[in-house]
């Protein structure tokens, strides 16, 4: 193989390994890779390696000049009844289950613990 190919390959495991490492510390594990983005986010530019938090709660990894890799933040509840479901605070990366039926109660299932705010109480 010629050099220039041989970079590439390795740049594409490079990406692949990062990508799977984020895969490991994200709980619902969706990633994607995006060989055309920039490396910058709110007008900061970050360096190869780099990290970030986008607007969408993915954390981000610069692969300059081969793209920028992002996988979910944080843990995503995955297991609760039909009757609720998992919200996100508004201009945060904060999840919370909640009764479908009224957002401001939190879904306390099962337990002997079976806590109820009161629905004027702040949920985040």
């Amino acid at each position: 193989m010629q050099t220039n190919e041989m970079n590439v390959l390795l740049a594409v495991v490079c990406v692949l390994s990062i990508l799977q490492l984020c895969h490991g510390v994200s709980s619902s594990g969706e990633c994607y890779f995006n060989s055309k983005a920039s490396c910058e986010h709110n007008g900061r530019v970050f360096d190869i390696g780099e990290a970030w938090i986008n607007d969408e709660c993915f954390q981000c990894v610069c692969f300059e000049p081969f793209g920028v890799g992002c996988c979910e933040h944080g843990k995503q509840p995955v297991d609760y009844p039909p009757w609720c479901e998992a919200i996100r605070k508004p201009d945060s990366c904060t999840v919370a289950v909640v009764m479908k039926a009224n957002h401001k109660l939190p879904c306390l299932f099962g337990g002997k613990n079976r806590l109820w705010k009161s629905e004027n109480d702040p949920l985040f």
